[in-house]
């Protein structure tokens, strides 16, 4: 007897069904015999020897005696072997490789984090997978950023780690990784870093003009993490709400809110500076704002008694 197969290599996916191939021209009398990576018999002519009801000889030829390995696992790598009991015992070896798809460990990878800025912090995206897993990481904007850019960014680095060095406000976002190795499906894991910074005010406008008898509204930008207390303050005390102010906060997101009051019934006392405060445990900030007057512009209109009409008088 012969073999008529040369010695190959069997890649497999891990959970799918192996088939180790072993063609045998001429077998006569003679037996074939599977043993596995351990040199364990697992098989005689047609049977089963072993308790592992995986595994099975499947004859779809005479000729034929190939090892069916069903619900493959990464512990079923390894060279096995096609024996016929000859003098000297011919071997067949094939090698039987098992792939597995990345798989991202839950409790060895980052979850969200908070940091200050000037911080550093690491980012890790523990990954398995044979072969080894590549890890790409990627940003996904949430945080400070300019308008309109809404698509995720890859950053120039591969590895489990993402190390960010001396963390500003601008590194507040979707941080996510990406595991893949040629199996699929690859993986990805969103991770948020959270900056906490001091507040910052911004003023569309540091001063505001209104005549006397209207109403206008003053408005500050705050950015911050966490938000704070924020207030506005008139020759030094706390306006509260009132029949006078109102006071309004929105969120504008990406750790931003705009905080407006608005003056009813201006009179000559509300002229002069507003100032804007907010602070958090890491901070305090105040922008000046002024209010002054401005005089109402009245239209004129000059008639000629020519033009002029009354309604008991007829014009000739």
């Amino acid at each position: 007897p012969r073999f008529n197969v040369v010695t190959r290599n069997v890649t497999i996916i891990s959970g799918q069904t192996a088939v180790l191939p072993c063609s045998v021209d001429y077998l006569g009398e003679y037996k074939v015999v599977w043993l596995n990576h351990k040199s364990k018999v697992l098989t005689l002519e047609d049977r089963r020897i072993i308790t592992d009801e995986r595994i099975s000889i499947e004859r779809p030829y005479v000729k034929e005696w190939n090892l069916y390995i069903r619900q493959v696992k990464p512990t079923d790598q390894g060279v096995y072997m096609c024996q016929i009991n000859t003098d000297p015992i011919q071997v067949r070896p094939v090698f039987l490789q098992v792939q597995e798809p990345p798989k991202i460990i839950d409790y060895l990878s980052s979850a969200d984090v908070t940091v200050q800025e000037g911080d550093t912090v690491s980012l890790v995206c523990n990954v398995t997978g044979v072969p080894t897993p590549t890890v790409t990481w990627y940003r996904k904007p949430t945080g400070l950023r300019e308008e309109g850019d809404d698509e995720k960014e890859r950053i120039g680095i591969e590895g489990e780690v993402l190390v960010i060095h001396n963390v500003t406000r601008y590194c507040d976002d979707l941080y996510e990784c990406v595991a893949s190795n040629g199996v699929p499906p690859s993986v990805n894991r969103h991770i948020r870093v959270l900056v906490e910074f001091p507040p910052e005010i911004r003023l569309p406008n540091k001063k505001i003009g209104q005549a006397r008898g209207k109403e206008t509204i003053l408005e500050c930008i705050i950015s911050g993490h966490p938000q704070g207390v924020n207030i506005w303050r008139r020759k030094g005390k706390e306006i509260s709400q009132s029949v006078k102010y109102r006071i309004e906060i929105y969120d504008e997101g990406d750790n931003t809110v705009t905080l407006s009051l608005r003056i009813r019934a201006i009179d000559r006392d509300d002229y002069g500076e507003y100032e804007c405060v907010a602070n958090n445990i890491l901070g305090e900030d105040s922008e000046v704002m002024t209010l002054y007057g401005k005089h109402r512009l009245y239209s004129s209109l000059q008639c000629s008694s020519a033009f002029l009409t009354w309604p008991w008088k007829k014009l000739h």
